[in-house]
């Protein structure tokens, strides 16, 4: 792996200038990912072995220097960027995809329990140059709210990239992501996985 610290190895507002990217703070990070694992202790996964790709190796990412993360926006469509030192279970992610094409997940909040079915599809995609264990999937979730369906949908597109872990996620809160956000996340992983393989 490339020698830099990986807050030097993410793309910034400079490299995207598009999507605005903005760092977000080391201690943001790990404050994240430990109420994440707070939370996904009291969620329930059918089938259980699908768990894994709601929530990977998120323990191991709040060590600090282990990850950066640069956050931006295109249209109502979240995007991030990151860069890990932790690579564990991206080499199983397609296989995850096609073993859990659909999933519940169930959490208590408020005081009931909400539950959310989510499909997995993995989209047919061509590896950038240099790119391990590539994996692009659609997460498409609804759920009841209210007596209301909300829709939201996700593209998690992961990689292993000189041994360093690179993934761009764009969240979309209503609906499916839109292509141009899509596609423009791809770009983003490509520019990302060109500037760790030129580090």
């Amino acid at each position: 792996p490339p020698a830099s610290e990986v807050e030097q190895l993410v793309l910034t507002a400079e490299d995207a200038p598009e999507v605005g990217l903005q760092p977000v703070p080391a201690d943001e990070i790990a404050g994240g990912m430990d109420a994440l694992g707070a939370f996904t202790s009291d969620v329930r996964v059918e089938p259980e072995q699908c768990a894994d790709l709601s929530q990977d190796g998120l323990g191991a990412q709040s060590e600090p220097g282990a990850m950066a993360i640069q956050a931006g926006q295109l249209g109502d469509t979240s995007i991030a960027v990151a860069v890990s030192r932790v690579v564990e279970g991206l080499a199983e992610r397609a296989q995850q995809v096609r073993d859990c094409p659909v999933m519940t997940v169930a959490f208590p909040l408020q005081g009931q329990e909400m539950v959310t079915e989510t499909t997995n599809t993995l989209l047919d995609s061509e590896a950038p140059e240099g790119v391990e264990d590539y994996a692009v999937v659609v997460q498409d979730n609804s759920m009841d709210m209210m007596g209301q369906s909300v829709r939201t949908s996700n593209i998690m597109i992961t990689g292993v990239v000189r041994g360093l872990g690179v993934s761009v996620t764009a969240a979309g809160t209503d609906g499916p992501v839109p292509d141009e956000a899509r596609d423009a996340a791809l770009r983003l992983f490509a520019a990302q996985a060109d500037k760790v393989r030129n580090a």
